[in-house]
């Protein structure tokens, strides 16, 4: 059972997007993964994107929304 995100990029208009790309120090795959997810990527379907395992996706989303939450 996969859990619950509670912070979804997809959630966010683009004037909020741009702000936290702005703000949040993404690196390395940290971007690419905001950025697949505000297009309405899944896990799954970012984890395919960027030919990396699943949970490794879902720690780096982790990570994403942590510095999400905190900018927030």
């Amino acid at each position: 059972m996969k859990p619950k995100e509670y912070t979804q990029p997809k959630d966010f208009v683009q004037d909020e997007i741009d702000y936290l790309l702005a703000k949040c120090n993404f690196v390395n795959y940290e971007k690419d993964l905001f950025l697949l997810r505000a297009t309405g990527s899944t896990i799954e379907e970012a984890s395919e994107i960027l030919d990396m395992p699943y949970d490794t996706v879902r720690k780096l989303s982790r990570k994403v929304n942590k510095k999400i939450r905190r900018v927030l």
